[in-house]
């Protein structure tokens, strides 16, 4: 397959690609190191988003991949080990330098792939503050790949729509990713069935010990691979689509201009 992340290109070839207009898009990927229950790796959240990534840019013609952040803001998951947690500052930090470094080489078509709840708003700040410098930048924020899955493969899933933190979905989709570090016989049911049920517009601010004793939510035991391999195309088509569409429209969100 082609190469499409951007730290195994050398100089020559991206500034070739540069000068001769093969790149006009980056895909930029943020995630987390963190317990997702005693049967699964502590990296979903980066393994996961940095797969569909790769598989997005090779089916593109001038997208590349920009390497993922391996950590995230996890404050609410330290108490498992061994959670590596940035500062939201420092999340906002880093992705602001990131997308302001790709603008500054004239990548200014940017789509953020989020793999972890707990950066959702701090890069919703990076890219407001980058965007409120840049005005044409093109900034596409994904913040929760696991929602696309959740709407569209609820006859799939046997608990919760898949969803949760190292459930049945995002256990599958590791196992469809990295599967000889998903190990199913410590896998643990951890549904918070006795939480009050919240409008759909409401939220808690939880820390992860007060709804499960090993660091994982949801129903793991109910994962197959195979439910992960259907996540993983139906993410990447969506994202495959988008840019397409995108592209066929110089990147302007607005057709009328």
């Amino acid at each position: 397959m082609k190469k499409v992340f951007l730290n195994e290109f050398t100089g020559k070839e991206v500034k070739e690609m540069l000068e001769n207009d093969q790149i006009d898009s980056a895909i930029t990927i943020f995630g987390a190191c963190e317990s997702h229950g005693w049967h699964s790796p502590l990296g979903p959240d980066i393994f996961v988003p940095t797969e569909i990534a790769k598989r997005v840019a090779e089916k593109l013609d001038k997208t590349v991949v920009v390497p993922g952040i391996p950590y995230g803001t996890s404050i609410h998951y330290n108490h498992f080990p061994l959670t590596v947690s940035l500062r939201y500052e420092s999340t906002i930090a880093v992705a602001e330098d990131i997308f302001t470094s790709l603008i500054h080489h004239g990548i200014k078509n940017i789509l953020i792939l989020n793999g972890h709840d707990g950066n959702i708003p701090a890069l919703e700040v990076a890219a407001r503050n980058v965007k409120e410098k840049y005005k044409d930048a093109s900034m596409i924020y994904i913040p929760a790949w696991w929602e696309i899955t959740g709407a569209k493969m609820k006859d799939d899933f046997e608990v919760w729509d898949g969803l949760g933190h190292g459930g049945e979905g995002e256990t599958s989709i590791t196992m469809a990713v990295k599967p000889d570090l998903v190990n199913l016989d410590d896998a643990i049911c951890q549904m918070p069935d006795d939480m009050i049920k919240l409008s759909e517009h409401g939220s808690v601010i939880f820390d992860i010990t007060e709804i499960t004793e090993t660091g994982a939510i949801g129903d793991p035991t109910k994962a197959t691979r195979e439910k992960g391999e259907k996540m993983l195309r139906i993410v990447v088509d969506y994202l495959v689509d988008l840019i397409n569409d995108l592209e066929s429209n110089n990147w302007k969100y607005d057709r009328k201009k």
